[in-house]
């Protein structure tokens, strides 16, 4: 019986997950968890050295710069910063030139005061640079952090058939591999999808974000024992924009994150990371990922084994808790596991690890080669979002030269990348580009090169010396 296919085209994965979560907050469907902004430095979590310490590194590395703009940096209520600089004045490190902005009817004056490092507040910054070159966003205490977590961890979303498929509709995929992966996102639980490269895997991954639940807030850094652990990262964290949630500013509002690692996964990712000349920590992917997907692509082709990356993160899947090792620190934080784990192969799960590793990641699916019929109707929807006629003699033509053969597999990335290689040969040729037979011609040349080719011979036609 042929399975039915989720048969309707949307826009990038990345534009459609930015709609949806910035439409759930207009909406009125705000984060569980709101860090509520502190009011003073008890409220802050933080010791009095610290954030003096931070205030004077900020400093130290901008010049002279106004007292609201040192809070911003330090994304702290001038409350708060004002009582830092108070104590740096008090102890010759700072001094200001005077009022050098504006300021508003309901403003500290204090905050338009332009502020400067003294000698002795160089000498004292330098000595603090050798320790730790933290001058970021003020950081998170580790329990306030705990909390955020916990109700990530807590939530008992349902994934909803019609959600999924929605989020899933720019694809051409089997109804029942979407059941398998709605089933594993309901019940948090670990994925694993295997199948030939170029059929929508790390796609599959990317759109299960949007069905996750509503944007979460993540603070910019941790306090953990008198180290800071870097916790927001731009590559895996995308802001939701629009009007900001008054909120705790050491936090940023983000959507659901995909954290992406491929091949280049190395062990020390999986582990708080110590930057020995920045002086702190730099967090592991799965803590990055919390309240959203990790995402280990092409599994089985890291630089360490299967069963190493499996056996570190076995523990974290079973019982929900991670464990986190501050050497520095000399102690060990656990911290909630709040991620679905997705692994993605095209080698064979069976020759990667053992049936009992295979048992605790609970749901499998094959993501298939497309067969003719969807191949078309990803071809067709490929040249209308391109703006270019489809023609079905020429996918004919298409198959029974390049495919058939040479017993050619159909791919599901297949006719995106041959419509885009059309679009740029007839763009270099001044042509309109078209779905015809000498441009596919020319296209399925390029791309399905024979790399096997001897590099004594020559790709025929005219012999040119370049000079």
């Amino acid at each position: 019986m042929k399975p039915q296919l989720s048969e309707r085209m949307s826009s990038s994965p990345d534009r459609r997950a930015t709609g949806l979560a910035r439409a759930l907050v207009d909406q009125g469907h705000e984060p569980g968890f709101r860090p509520s902004e502190p009011h003073s430095l008890q409220e802050l979590g933080l010791p009095f050295s610290f954030v003096s310490d931070l205030i004077l590194k900020i400093m130290y590395f901008n010049g002279n710069i106004l007292g609201r703009d040192i809070a911003a940096r330090a994304c702290l209520p001038w409350s708060v910063a004002s009582e830092a600089l108070t104590f740096l004045a008090s102890e010759g490190y700072c001094g200001t030139t005077g009022i050098r902005g504006t300021h508003g009817p309901g403003d500290d004056f204090a905050e338009s005061f332009q502020y400067l490092v003294t000698n002795t507040g160089r000498d004292r910054a330098r000595e603090i640079l050798e320790l730790n070159q933290y001058a970021g966003p003020a950081p998170v205490h580790l329990d306030d952090y705990l909390e955020s977590a916990s109700s990530l961890a807590d939530e008992a979303p349902v994934v909803l058939a019609e959600e999924l498929q929605q989020a899933l509709r720019h694809l051409v995929v089997p109804e029942q591999l979407i059941e398998v992966v709605g089933t594993a996102l309901t019940g948090r639980q670990a994925l694993f999808l295997y199948g030939p490269p170029g059929n929508g895997k790390s796609s599959i991954a990317e759109a299960c974000a949007t069905v996750l639940g509503d944007p979460i807030f993540i603070p910019h850094a941790l306090y953990v024992h008198g180290e800071v652990i870097r916790l927001f990262d731009p590559v895996h964290h995308r802001l939701v924009s629009g009007p900001p949630i008054p909120h705790d500013r050491r936090w940023v509002l983000v959507y659901r994150p995909v954290v992406h690692a491929g091949g280049e996964l190395r062990g020390n990712e999986l582990e708080l990371a110590f930057d020995r000349s920045l002086g702190f920590y730099e967090a592991p992917l799965q803590l990055k990922a919390n309240g959203g997907i990790f995402h280990v692509d092409d599994f089985g082709r890291q630089m360490i084994p299967p069963r190493q990356i499996l056996n570190r993160l076995i523990v974290p899947l079973e019982s929900g808790i991670d464990y986190l090792n501050v050497a520095r620190a000399g102690t060990t934080i656990s911290v909630p596991y709040a991620t679905v784990l997705l692994l993605s192969t095209n080698l064979d799960p069976g020759e990667l690890v053992d049936e009992a590793f295979l048992r605790r990641v609970r749901y499998k699916a094959l993501v298939p080669d497309p067969t003719a019929e969807q191949f078309r109707l990803i071809l067709q929807r490929i040249c209308q979002s391109r703006g270019i006629q489809y023609r079905d003699d020429v996918v004919d033509y298409l198959l029974q030269k390049h495919y058939a053969p040479v017993g050619r597999a159909l791919r599901g990335c297949h006719p995106r990348d041959l419509v885009d290689q059309i679009v740029a040969t007839a763009r270099y040729l001044g042509i309109h580009p078209e779905l015809s037979r000498d441009l596919v011609d020319r296209v399925a040349r390029a791309y399905f090169s024979d790399i096997r080719t001897s590099p004594n011979q020559h790709l025929g036609g005219d012999a040119r010396t370049l000079s």
